[in-house]
């Protein structure tokens, strides 16, 4: 059974100020086009995040797409061991290692991916990318879904505190079944932050299942949006070293219906 959702989660002391109150500093400029955060990850990593056994999900020249993958450091240990469809993609332009198809999209606003590797990937990775960063997570991980093959398998892996509540989680996973014919799954577990090295309440997001649908990536937004309503920004969770970007907790709510 997934784990019941923990709305009022403990965020790490990562997320706080030198009092213990949440950071909220105004942004400030800068000309760093690649955030510094966060550092790259290896196979290892994935691996233990993930809970992914890479050897039976590659071995057989399947396609990996890692939403966020930076460099590819952990793609790139793969290519020795496996005769993997090696896909990248990131929101900036980053020089990505050899072997790897390197793509530059910002997930979900971009439909590029999309309309390019929909159904393609055999396994998907989202390891604090697209899901974290965008104020629309919903859509984000039903963008992932659309990604997947048939029997194909996808993990994201973001803070807890980022999405949503029990309402929200329960919403997702009937509309997941019903509209996509996988199965979301949801398991809290702890890691540590890149930087600071604090532990963090992480969340880890699996989809699985046959997979079917008859609704393109358009209809199954709007059909989501629908029955689980829009995203409302609730409170900041984080905002790294560099201010190139802000985490929000999202929270999504149905249109108040006036009598």
């Amino acid at each position: 059974m997934p784990t019941k959702w923990n709305a009022n989660a403990m965020l790490s002391k990562e997320f706080m100020n030198k009092s213990g109150k949440l950071n909220k500093k105004a942004p400030v400029k800068t000309t760093a086009n690649i955030p510094t955060w966060p550092r790259e990850r290896d196979l290892a990593t994935y691996a233990k995040y993930t809970c992914v056994d890479f050897h039976k999900e590659l071995s057989l020249g399947k396609t990996w797409i890692d939403i966020g993958c930076r460099t590819g450091k952990a793609m790139s240990e793969t290519q020795k061991l496996y005769n993997a469809h090696l896909i990248g993609v990131n929101a900036h332009k980053i020089d990505v290692l050899k072997g790897i198809e390197s793509v530059f999209a910002e997930i979900p606003r971009d439909r590029s991916v999309y309309n390019n590797f929909k159904k393609s990937a055999h396994l998907l990775t989202d390891i604090y990318g697209a899901f974290t960063y965008d104020n629309d997570p919903i859509a984000a991980l039903i963008y992932e879904a659309c990604l997947l093959q048939p029997q194909g398998k996808a993990v994201i892996i973001s803070l807890e505190a980022k999405f949503g509540n029990r309402v929200n989680r329960e919403e997702l996973q009937a509309f997941f079944e019903m509209n996509l014919g996988r199965e979301l799954t949801f398991q809290r577990f702890r890691t540590y932050s890149d930087n600071s090295k604090t532990p963090l309440n992480s969340l880890r997001i699996t989809i699985a299942g046959k997979g079917f649908s008859k609704y393109s990536l358009e209809d199954l937004l709007l059909k989501a949006g629908q029955l689980i309503g829009e995203p409302k920004k609730i409170r900041l969770l984080y905002r790294p070293p560099d201010h190139s970007v802000e985490i929000w907790k999202i929270v999504y709510k149905k249109p108040t219906i006036k009598k």
